[in-house]
This record gives C-alpha cells, sequence and structure tokens, in this order.
C-alpha cells in the first residue's frame, strides 16, 4: 500500500529518479558506434589477410572516411526508427529494424562513396563484409546491453498496471521476466476491489485519486489495463485517457499469435489480422530452403566433431554408438530420430526401479519428464547432454526431411494424451533440433509450459524468430545449460 500522507515519499522520489531514458540512448548508442566500427575493422582485416590470394591494396584512408559517414547514417536512421531506446520492442522486431538500418545506412554510404569518385578506391568485399558484419555485431551488441543492464531498475519505462488481481499478477510477472522489452510495472490499482498488499513485488494503490496524484508527482505517462476489452466501460477509459496519454491493452483470451498481429480500421472499428506463417505451403518451402542451407553448412563444419564425439560414446561405455527412438513427426506420424546414446544399455530398467523406490524422482519425472540427476546417463553422456552434442546426429534426420532445424520439440508417441488439444496444432509441422522452448524454457519448464511455449513459436513464426533462436541456442550451449 503507499500513503499518500508524507509526499513525496522516498518510493514516489526513487521512481522520478528511475526513468532515464537518455541513459539508455546514450548507452545503445555507444555500443552501436563500437560494433559497426568493428565491423569496418574487421571486414578490412579479412580484406587485408586475403591480399595474398586476391591481390590488390587496402586504402585505410578511404575506409576510414567512409567509416565516419557510415557511423552517421546509422546512428540516424536508428534513431528515425525507433532503436533509441527502443523500448516495447520484441527482440525480432529489433533485429529487422537493424538489418533495415544498415542496409539503408550502406546504400548511402554507396552513394556517398560514389559522388566523391571513390568508388574504386573502395574495396567492394569490404562493402559487403560491412554490411554484413555491421548487422550482425549490431544485433549482439544490443541484446548483450539489454540482457546485461535490463537488471537495473533505472531500465525502462515506469508503467501502472490497472485491472483485478487475478489479471494483473500473470501481466506483471511476465514483464519482469521479459525486462528487455523495457515495460517495467511500479504500482498497480484495482478499480473494484483497491488491493493494499503488494502484488508481486509492486506496490498497490488503494484510490483513484490517490493514482492522480501519484502520476502528478511522479510524471507516468505509461498505463497497462489488464481485464476485459468488455469490461473497460466509457466512463473508465476516460478517466484512464485523461490521466494516462499512453494506454496499453492486454487481450488476455487472444487465441491467435501475437508477434505478427496488424491492426485494421474498420471506419472507426478496431480490427486484428494475425497468419500463422507456418502453416502456409509458401512458407515452409522457404523455411525448408534456409533449413537445409544452415544443416549442409553445419555438418561441413562438425564432421570432425562426429568422429571425436562417436569414438568418446564407444570408450565411455559398451553399446551402440547411435541411439535411435521413436519421436512423433509431422501429421503425427513417427520416425526415427538419430542421437549420440547418453545412457547405459539397461536404462529403462534403471529408470523403472528408481520411479518405484523414489517418490520424489517419480514426481519430477511426471512433471518435466526429465530427471535432474538420471542414474541412466553416463559420464561422457553428461558431457554431451550438457552441451547438448548428443543431438548432432539429428541433422541426419533434417537432410532426410523427418525434422526442421528449428520448431517445435519431437514428442513421444506416449506422450500424446498429456498433449491434449496442443497436439492438434504442433503435429501439423516438423519438429526441430532446436526451438523456442530450448532457448526460452530449457530444462526448467513443466511439460505443460513446453507446449504452450511450441504452440508460440508456431503461432508466431517467421524468418526473424528462427535466426533468433539461433542466435539464443549458441549463446545456451556456450554457458553449458543444454537445451
Amino acid at each position: 500500500m503507499i500513503p499518500m500522507s508524507d509526499k513525496p515519499n522516498r518510493k514516489i522520489r526513487s521512481t522520478l529518479l528511475e526513468n532515464r531514458s537518455h541513459i539508455v540512448n546514450i548507452l545503445l548508442i555507444i555500443t552501436d558506434l563500437f560494433t559497426i566500427s568493428l565491423a569496418v575493422v574487421l571486414a578490412a582485416g579479412i580484406r587485408i589477410l586475403l591480399i595474398p590470394l586476391m591481390g590488390g591494396i587496402v586504402n585505410w584512408q578511404v575506409i576510414l572516411n567512409g567509416l565516419i559517414f557510415y557511423l552517421i547514417f546509422n546512428i540516424i536512421l536508428a534513431w528515425l526508427n525507433g532503436l533509441y531506446p527502443g523500448f516495447g520492442l520484441a527482440a525480432v522486431h529489433e533485429m529487422q529494424k537493424v538489418l533495415y538500418v544498415v542496409s539503408l545506412a550502406s546504400i548511402f554510404l554507396g552513394v556517398f562513396l560514389f559522388l566523391q569518385q571513390l568508388g574504386l578506391a573502395y574495396s567492394r568485399m569490404i562493402y559487403v563484409l560491412t554490411w554484413l558484419l555491421s548487422a550482425l555485431f549490431m544485433m549482439l551488441g544490443r541484446f548483450a546491453l539489454r540482457n546485461r543492464f535490463s537488471r537495473f531498475s533505472w531500465w525502462g519505462i515506469p508503467m501502472v498496471i490497472i485491472g483485478s488481481e487475478e489479471n494483473v499478477t500473470p501481466v506483471i510477472e511476465k514483464l519482469q521476466q521479459n525486462r528487455r522489452l523495457g515495460f517495467r510495472p511500479v504500482y498497480y490499482y484495482d478499480p473494484d476491489f483497491p488491493a493494499s498488499e503488494p502484488v508481486s513485488g509492486v506496490e498497490a494503490i488503494q484510490s483513484k485519486q490517490d493514482l492522480q496524484t501519484l502520476v502528478e508527482e511522479t510524471g507516468i505517462q505509461h498505463v497497462v489495463f489488464t481485464d476485459a476489452m468488455d469490461d473497460v466501460s466509457t466512463a473508465n477509459f476516460h478517466w484512464m485517457r485523461d490521466v494516462f496519454p499512453n494506454i496499453l491493452f492486454v487481450l488476455n483470451t487472444a487465441p491467435f499469435g501475437s508477434l505478427w498481429v496488424r491492426t485494421i480500421d474498420l471506419h472507426g472499428t478496431l480490427a486484428i489480422e494475425t497468419n500463422y506463417h507456418l502453416l502456409n505451403k509458401q512458407e515452409t518451402i522457404i523455411k525448408r530452403i534456409v533449413d537445409m542451407l544452415l544443416t549442409f553448412l553445419m555438418l561441413l563444419v562438425t564432421w570432425p566433431i562426429f568422429l571425436i564425439l562417436a569414438l568418446m560414446v564407444r570408450l565411455g561405455s559398451k553399446g551402440p554408438v547411435l541411439y535411435t527412438q521413436k519421436r512423433l513427426g509431422q501429421n503425427g506420424i513417427p520416425f526415427k530420430s538419430f542421437k549420440f546414446r547418453t545412457m547405459y544399455d539397461n536404462a529403462e530398467s534403471k529408470l523403472e526401479e528408481l520411479l518405484e523406490n523414489d517418490p520424489d524422482a517419480k514426481l519430477e519425472y511426471e512433471t518435466y519428464h526429465k530427471l535432474a540427476n538420471d542414474p541412466r546417463v553416463t559420464p561422457v553422456g553428461k558431457i554431451l547432454r550438457r552441451y547438448s552434442l548428443d543431438e548432432l546426429p539429428q541433422l541426419i534426420n533434417v537432410v532426410k526431411g523427418d525434422m526442421n532445424l528449428i520448431g517445435p520439440r519431437s514428442y513421444l508417441p506416449r506422450e500424446i494424451p498429456e498433449m491434449g488439444d496442443y497436439a492438434k496444432i504442433i503435429l501439423k509441422v516438423k519438429p526441430g533440433i532446436t526451438g523456442w522452448w530450448q532457448v526460452m524454457g530449457r530444462n526448467m519448464t513443466s511439460f505443460k509450459e513446453r507446449l504452450q511455449l511450441d504452440e508460440y513459436y508456431i503461432s508466431n513464426w517467421s524468418i526473424w524468430l528462427d535466426i533468433y533462436i539461433i542466435i539464443k541456442t549458441v549463446w545456451v550451449l556456450l554457458n553449458g545449460k543444454g537445451l
């Protein structure tokens, strides 16, 4: 509860100090300047290393002059496209905007070099590498920055959450979990049954008058309304509109993906359009082509690792190198999934014995369909699982057409009853080696949460989402968290 008698109190003063978007802007600009400059220098360095093979020279004076204008183009375009501070942007949307900005800045750089008659002096290879590396480094730099600094209280936009406690609670928790979004709940208010206790650490306001006073003193301009749209009376909307210039409505019961929805004005009536891209034939063809290109590239790079891992499995314990298991593919058709063997030969009997004698292990297995300390796993298998190296042979499944590189989890036939209605949508597409639940939830999610994350992936799929998942997968593997 917020005591309004002592004004301005400590909480209000801290809220005023915490809204520091200008600091975020400065950090983002510095990060962008650094990553883009690094991309240009690295592109030039690669070209220098190739001089013995390709010949030519690298004109550093021209490159540095071009870099100055290239940096200016990128910063201005990023600002015009809402990337400073970029609060409210999902990661895939930020990636889209970054690629657009870098591509347009590269075109401007090309025009600048042409007008200055420097085109022939500027290496075409450096130009192309600069474009590619700038986009990649700028994305990675921003991801790292948001991941690190979104932990601080001054990161993001302070927001008031309005609605019933049962609707407010999950929204607050989601905003707190998704810190990079920059929507920071600082107070909440229930118009019908004013609360006195905090919800998920967010303090409650007891009256409309207290809220209006608080807004006047802190300058908070954003509100999130969490109740059903049918519950928004004209009076309530006008009251919120008069107090807050920015209102965000949460559609709690929307039965569709939220990442690519589009609003349409039907002569004063709001309409929302959504598309299930992954169920579109043309989109699946594009996804298949991209997956195959990436898979062949991975096979080309990782074949020596295959040999080393196969030898480790062979010497580590008795049994075959590869382990095959029936999994559910597209339309529920079973296929044989390939993995490096990580368990002992008598794995199933060990599991049955453990579950019969250990109630805690049984409960853990029923909840997560996994065990943190699985007695079936070999010492080599533990290493392979930690870095998900046991799943490398599934690249064979991708080549065969049983799986995609990125997609929902491949479920076991015995799990169909537990999948319930989720099976109807999840089994319409091919499973993937990695996917949304693996990088967002990993091993800490329950079985139901995995189903929800898989449905989210199908509902919100795009090439951009796949690229983001690949980046997150690399990060998860490097941290040794497994998939």
